[in-house]
């Protein structure tokens, strides 16, 4: 089975947290959008909008604001975790991928995030999916990202994916099969 593409592209794909200043062509992102919108979706309703993100200072700023979330709340073990990561939530990735989606379609988008992250790791490129930037779109900031990353208006955030080429290998898996059961 090792010898399958498609399997040895999901069994190398890792988290990648470092990247290298290297823009992505334009053939690579539309290649990405298009793997990500043929994800299947529940009744193929396809709840989700795509804001591919290139602007470096925009990246920063939304960083920035995703940081300041943290340091304001107070949430320690978040404020540690970044710190022990150079307070980076995107790693320099030279294109965000931020998928909004109608209320109730956290399945559907994490299917078009994974589809995203293996496209990627087969054209050679490197990815890591992201949670903590919802915490932007939170009540207290009104619709201020939302407008930004122009999400349609009955949208809310699902989640990210930070693309580049990757300056770090990852960390090794292995797969723990006790969390299998098979019932025969």
């Amino acid at each position: 089975m090792n010898n399958n593409p498609v399997l040895r592209t999901i069994f190398e794909r890792r988290s990648i947290r470092k990247y290298e200043d290297r823009d992505l062509s334009e053939n690579q992102i539309n290649a990405m959008v298009q793997a990500a919108l043929l994800s299947p979706s529940a009744r193929n309703k396809q709840p989700w909008n795509i804001s591919v993100v290139t602007n470096k200072e925009l990246i920063l700023k939304y960083e920035k604001a995703i940081i300041q979330h943290f340091l304001d709340y107070g949430e320690e073990w978040v404020i540690e975790h970044n710190k022990s990561r150079g307070n980076k939530i995107f790693y320099d990735a030279p294109v965000v991928f931020v998928i909004s989606m109608k209320e109730g379609s956290g399945i559907d988008v994490g299917i078009m995030a994974q589809s995203i992250a293996i496209a990627a790791k087969g054209m050679g490129l490197d990815s890591v999916i992201l949670g903590f930037p919802r915490v932007v779109f939170e009540k207290q900031y009104g619709d201020e990202w939302a407008k930004i990353l122009k999400f349609p208006e009955d949208h809310v955030y699902g989640i990210s994916v930070a693309v580049g080429y990757g300056a770090e290998k990852g960390r090794d898996r292995e797969p723990d099969y006790s969390k299998v059961t098979y019932i025969k």
